[in-house]
């Protein structure tokens, strides 16, 4: 019968007892860097020891969340030590999203377990048997999955599957959130999300306000899985995560209490062949009661998104209400022997785990004899350690003396060196370090690009390149992509082929990639080989153009961070012939980073969402047509919303473009040779203005005038992200 692992969180130490006691099979917890959750109150050093060792004296495990992604300069002897102390103090497995960290892990920790974190947004299992094979152990794919899509990768890969199945929902598919840091400049890749989808938004179709049932269009109910166990379970499971590592004691541990039982009744269920699983209306009402963003949602399971959206203030309402829970220590039998001129002799047994510890000599009692009260007394004095004295076997003269303190002492001893025994299979040595921390570039281009990639998502923006570049002042070699979720553009290849001369033509795999957009792409190879290559945004992207065998060069988007060099380097050991940088990263952090085969994103509305939901289906009604939608935030910002029906996916864009046209030198500096221009929502004037301004900045070396910065934004390249 296969197991089903309660997983909870855990923000401080007190709390990380707190849901073993409650029933946890493991917890997961943020050291003091690199964790999602920056400003939780993560463990530091010495908690986090004390954390590891109870969990293990307890035969619990625990997980270190390192899911952010990581910087050049972070690649160092401080990142070396710090994922070291973890993995001498018996670490279980460690949740990462960079990349480049995987490959460190792999190489420098190769046996610890690495399990890739809902950052990746992993989708199918396509994307899950890349990262198998980079090292990962385990996958925890995007909440947004379907029960059917979960099983589906479980059949497909057998990985071991973490899903979340109680707590808060992000609008945005993990990892492909931009907002908070184009907003307030707190990235969620860096674990400072300040949450812009719990604010207001007001709604608009065509410039006319839609009428909404609230204007909080963008904020989720919490996650309630506890009813869908049993689908959980045959859907292949091995892990419940409950989100929360931000939360109080008191939600977490009663929440872990009340998954305990009802794992446990499932399994038993399963064990004995019988299917009679159903919730208590008065458990799931004391689940409410811990706390709920009116009400709760499981819809994600179903693959629908109905009735998920707040609409209204998502205050996290919550009572005040414990069970209490208290530690479930270790029973342990002491022997003692106390044989006059002997030296006094305590054992410890605890299963297979015996110690042995001996005092001074036992003399006979010349006053008051020690009695076996007295004995009793002292060795049942377990005090704050994870141990209760169940027993006590005497084997002890009658008439003797030995010091109370003495005994104290052998107790405290013998207990300490048992806690020493029973830890002593998790710790590990010290690993030596085998390389730099930084890894050198392996270039393996084979087939050279233009300098400008031109990406288009309408009819009009083709007609402007058409126009510039039949004009005589601009000839110049240009590459050209057209997204499949642009599918009038994207069945037009033979057409754009003929009738637009660009040196090449790619094709951009869809940002999220789930079953109806892996069956659009399945249904149309014969026209993904008519392209000269391919630009891929997700894993499962990646996967899916290496295991179908299509030829061509692989650019990695954006989304598919390279935010170092140890990531750059594991990309192009992938098959990646260029990446397109990372959008968070200032020109100064660009700098450190190998950009020798890197394209920068010069011109563009930046995503700043990509979600299931879909504002048009949630605010209006779902009729598969695109829409002109725009929402509106308290200070007045307008951001442009498309629903890609296609692939079924909400994208959210910045109100301004981001234009660095005016930064040749910073970006000359950097060692760009390559770059890209992103037209989504332009007419065929703005387009081809764009594109003037690109030549006589980059190809003429004309300072050319680009507008008041009240009509574009620099992005993040001059203030990028902590």
């Amino acid at each position: 019968m296969r197991n089903m692992e309660v997983l909870a969180p855990a923000g401080n130490l007190e709390i990380f007892k707190s849901v073993i006691d409650a029933g946890a099979d493991a917890v997961y917890f943020g050291g003091k860097h690199f964790s999602a959750r920056a400003f939780a109150n993560n463990f530091d050093y010495k908690e986090s020891e004390e954390a590891l060792n109870y969990a293990h004296l307890h035969g619990k495990k625990a997980y270190l969340t390192l899911n952010t992604l990581i910087k050049n300069k972070e690649f160092n002897e401080d990142l070396y030590n710090y994922i070291s102390f973890y993995y001498e103090n018996g670490l279980d497995g460690i949740i990462v999203q960079d990349i480049g960290l995987i490959k460190y892990i792999r190489e420098e920790f190769p046996d610890l377990n690495v399990h890739g974190s809902t950052q990746l947004a992993i989708c199918n299992s396509y994307g899950v048997k890349l990262l198998e094979k980079l090292g990962v152990t385990r996958i925890v794919p995007a909440r947004e999955l379907s029960l059917e899509e979960i099983r589906n990768i479980y059949e497909e890969t057998g990985m071991e599957l973490e899903v979340f199945v109680h707590g808060a929902l992000c609008y945005c598919y993990s990892g492909d959130c931009l907002m908070s840091s184009l907003i307030g400049k707190r990235s969620g890749n860096r674990g400072r999300c300040a949450q812009p989808c719990r604010l207001p938004y007001e709604a608009y179709l065509n410039n006319k306000p839609l009428k909404t049932k609230g204007s909080y269009i963008l904020s989720l109910k919490d996650l309630c899985g506890i009813n869908d166990l049993p689908s959980l379970y045959r859907s292949g499971v091995s892990s419940l995560k409950i989100e929360g590592r931000m939360k109080q004691k008191q939600y977490a541990t009663n929440v872990v209490y009340l998954y305990r039982k009802y794992v446990d009744i499932l399994l038993d269920n399963v064990n004995k062949g019988i299917d009679n699983y159903k919730v208590e209306e008065n458990d799931y009402k004391f689940l409410l009661d811990l706390g709920n963003r009116c009400g709760f949602t499981n819809s994600y399971y179903y693959g629908n998104t109905s009735d998920m959206v707040t609409f209204t203030k998502p205050s996290h309402e919550n009572k005040e209400i414990d069970y209490g829970f208290v530690e479930d220590k270790l029973k342990v039998i002491l022997d003692i022997k106390a044989k006059i001129d002997n030296p006094i002799s305590i054992t410890a047994n605890f299963k297979d785990y015996s110690i042995n510890r001996q005092g001074n000599i036992v003399e006979k009692a010349s006053k008051r004899p020690v009695t076996r009260e007295d004995i009793s007394t002292r060795l049942r004095k377990s005090g704050s350690t994870s141990f209760d004295i169940t027993d006590i076997k005497y084997e002890i003269d009658d008439n003797i003396f030995i010091p109370l303190g003495e005994i104290n002492r052998l107790r405290r001893e013998v207990l300490e060196e048992l806690e020493d025994l029973i830890l002593s299979k998790f710790k590990r040595n010290k690993p030596i370090i085998s390389k730099d921390s930084v890894a050198k570039i392996n270039n393996t281009i084979n087939n050279n690009i233009s300098s400008l990639l031109i990406s288009v998502s309408s009819n009009e923006q083709l007609e402007a390149i058409g126009n510039i570049y039949n004009a005589k002042d601009y000839s110049i070699d240009f590459d050209l992509s057209i997204p499949v979720s642009e599918y009038e553009l994207f069945e037009k290849i033979d057409e754009i082929k003929e009738k637009y001369k660009a040196s090449r033509i790619f094709v951009e795999l869809p940002l999220v990639i789930r079953d109806k957009a892996l069956k659009l792409l399945e249904d149309n190879i014969s026209l993904l080989t008519k392209y000269d290559g391919y630009i891929v945004s997700s894993y499962d992207g990646l996967s899916f153009v290496k295991d179908k065998g299509l030829k061509g060069i692989i650019i990695a988007g954006s989304h598919l961070y390279s935010y170092n060099n140890n990531a750059v380097n594991t990309i192009n050991n992938l098959g990646i012939d260029y990446n397109i940088s990372p959008l968070e990263l200032n020109y100064k952090e660009l700098m450190h980073r190998d950009n020798s085969n890197s394209i920068l994103t010069v011109y563009g509305r930046y995503p700043m969402m990509v979600s299931a939901n879909c504002i048009n289906k949630n605010c209006n009604t779902c009729d598969k047509k695109e829409k002109n939608i725009r929402i509106k935030d308290k200070k007045g910002y307008s951001f442009p919303v498309r629903n890609k029906c296609k692939v079924c996916y909400n994208v959210i864009y910045n109100d301004l473009p981001t234009c660095l046209l005016d930064e040749t030198e910073l970006i000359n500096k950097a060692g760009f040779k390559k770059y890209k221009m992103d037209f989504t929502l332009e007419n065929k004037n703005e387009t081809i203005d764009v594109l003037k301004r690109f030549y006589g900045s980059f190809i003429d070396n004309i300072d050319y005038y680009i507008g008041s910065e009240s009509n574009y934004t620099k992005g993040h390249f001059k203030r990028g992200v902590e």
